[in-house]
This record gives C-alpha cells, sequence and structure tokens, in this order.
C-alpha cells in the first residue's frame, strides 16, 4: 500500500474533495482538466470513507 502523506488530514481531504466539485459544479466536464492529483485523490478518499468500495476490472 501505498505511504499516506500525513499532512493529509481528514479536514484536507474534505477540503480538496469540495474544491474539486466546485470546480466540476462552475465548469462542468472541462474542470477535468484542471483537477489536481491532490484534489483528485482526496474525491477518492472520501467515497472510500462514504463506503464505496473499489471493484476490479470486469466487475459491476
Amino acid at each position: 500500500m501505498a505511504d499516506v502523506d500525513p499532512r493529509f488530514t481528514e479536514r484536507r481531504m474534505l477540503n480538496l474533495a469540495g474544491r474539486a466539485i466546485s470546480k466540476i459544479d462552475v465548469r462542468g466536464r472541462r474542470a477535468t482538466e484542471r483537477l489536481t492529483y491532490d484534489e483528485i485523490e482526496a474525491m477518492a478518499a472520501a467515497l472510500v470513507c462514504l463506503g464505496l468500495r473499489p471493484l476490479k476490472e470486469g466487475q459491476g
């Protein structure tokens, strides 16, 4: 498993995820080109915290 940055707190995760969602809300699909890796990782982590589990390729 990858090492997690100790500064990546729950608050930071939610702030980054919220920033990403705001960009998408304002700019639509074009915003995905402007998301940072941190914002993308934060959205994924937030989804896992909400109970979403990764599916292996071909599942679902």
